[in-house]
């Protein structure tokens, strides 16, 4: 009589391990957004406030090649005297040449820098797009160890039952209620912690996004936390084995944006050395000016002669102090640092590629351990310990320790989808492709 139903016992422990990542409860007239991976990435790519802020930088570069254009403009001038000492009148005109090409130098330099705030650009928006996976993933994580802090707690619930119902049977002493009522109180703990963390994870994705921190999102992909003997290959949680490391090095050599901003450094400094060499050929300036002289004239002297003259001149800035060659020598210096860079940084590529695609291997091993093999010898823990419980055949407190020993295995398969997923951004950051494409070994070359 005192004993509960096995199969409704049974029920229970199941939909601990069966439970997958569901909507939060809200009320019906709140708004919730279902969004799915690539649809969180896509919305904060057109959303994003700093990727909004760094479009802008493109129109600054931009306005840099109108004003990289521009030719000097012509210079008037007009001198009228004033007094008897001086009665010329002068009405000139000069204009700058530029020689030496440095307007052409000017506008490659102003175009080379267009292309680099792009790259810049592109390099933000890779930036975004894997904090965007990671808080995608972290609010999964979330969301599912709540939900199983909760179910953890009716489990809990459960026992505290059983043992009334055993303790006024007379086949358990008072101890096992209080124990587990204290057990019960124990997980209560854990709900409320469980519960800031998904709101913790909602307000960063939304902030990702640029919508309003309250908005409650339903995640498309969190079937990771559905485990099933049969079919677990879902959501978050899916395995795919990315191509070669080589395979992939060579893709990052092709893709990666830094790669390509350093390229892009070395162009804007073979241009600065073009602009430094055409400052040291000197700018002529040619004049032109028209003079009138009336002359001078005094009380009852005859009107003078009227003179005029038109005067054409040419000016030179001499290189005689400063011949512009400091100028040269600071592009090359600059040049060969950012060569170096190049260098250093092709040699770190190869590094970050090997190590991501490393620590992807180790997290599709982890996960695989965990659908496998620890997950179903949980449950079946879980199923024997309780059951041994409900008929006298084992102790409260070895059931509570099977029951921590589960609640940890749950935990930490949680933890590598996390790290799974963390380890697949690094990957898709490190080749600076979609995992799409990655996965795909006759992607395009380029992002």
């Amino acid at each position: 009589m005192w004993r509960i139903s096995l199969v409704s016992l049974c029920l229970i422990i199941e939909s601990l391990v069966c439970s997958y990542i569901s909507s939060p409860v809200v009320a019906q007239t709140a708004k919730v957004l279902t969004l799915s991976l690539d649809e969180a990435i896509t919305k904060a790519e057109a959303n994003n406030p700093q990727l909004l802020t760094a479009q802008r930088s493109i129109n600054v570069a931009q306005a840099g090649v109108a004003v990289a254009k521009d030719r000097p403009n012509p210079r008037f001038s007009l001198d009228i005297p004033f007094g008897q000492a001086e009665t010329k009148h002068t009405v000139g005109i000069e204009q700058l040449i530029e020689l030496g090409g440095k307007r052409g130098a000017r506008l490659a330099l102003a175009n080379s820098q267009v292309q680099q705030a792009q790259l810049q650009l592109d390099s933000l928006r890779w930036q975004i797009r894997t904090q965007v996976r990671q808080a995608y993933a972290e609010l999964a994580i979330a969301q599912g160890a709540q939900q199983n802090a909760e179910q953890s707690l009716s489990i809990n619930k459960q026992l505290v039952d059983i043992a009334k119902v055993r303790f006024q049977a007379n086949d358990v002493a008072r101890v096992d209620v209080v124990q587990a009522k204290f057990a019960f109180v124990q997980a209560q703990q854990k709900v409320e912690p469980a519960i800031n963390r998904v709101h913790q994870a909602t307000i960063r994705l939304n902030t990702l996004l640029a919508q309003p921190t309250d908005t409650v999102i339903s995640l498309a992909d969190g079937l990771a936390f559905k485990f099933s003997l049969n079919d677990s290959q879902q959501g978050l949680a899916i395995l795919v084995k990315p191509p070669d490391v080589a395979v992939l090095k060579n893709l990052a050599k092709a893709s990666r944006l830094d790669l390509a901003l350093a390229e892009q450094q070395i162009q804007i400094n073979n241009n600065q050395i073009q602009l430094a060499r055409s400052t040291r050929i000197p700018d002529v300036t040619l004049a032109a000016s028209f003079v009138w002289d009336p002359g001078l004239s005094t009380d009852g002297a005859p009107p003078p002669t009227t003179t005029t003259a038109v005067i054409l001149g040419v000016r030179v800035d001499l290189p005689l102090f400063n011949s512009g060659g400091s100028g040269v020598n600071q592009a090359r210096a600059n040049l060969s640092v950012s060569q170096a860079q190049k260098t250093g940084l092709e040699s770190q590529v190869d590094s970050e590629v090997a190590t991501a695609y490393e620590n992807v291997i180790s997290a599709q091993h982890v996960l695989e351990r965990d659908r496998t093999v620890l997950l179903p010898q949980a449950l079946e823990v879980l199923n024997l310990s309780h059951e041994s419980y409900q008929y006298g055949q084992t102790g409260l407190s070895d059931v509570l320790l099977n029951q921590q020993s589960v609640q940890s295995v749950f935990d930490n398969f949680y933890a590598d989808i996390l790290a799974y997923q963390t380890a697949l951004g690094a990957l898709e950051q490190a080749v600076n492709l979609p995992l799409s494409a990655i996965n795909n070994t006759n992607a395009p070359k380029t992002p």
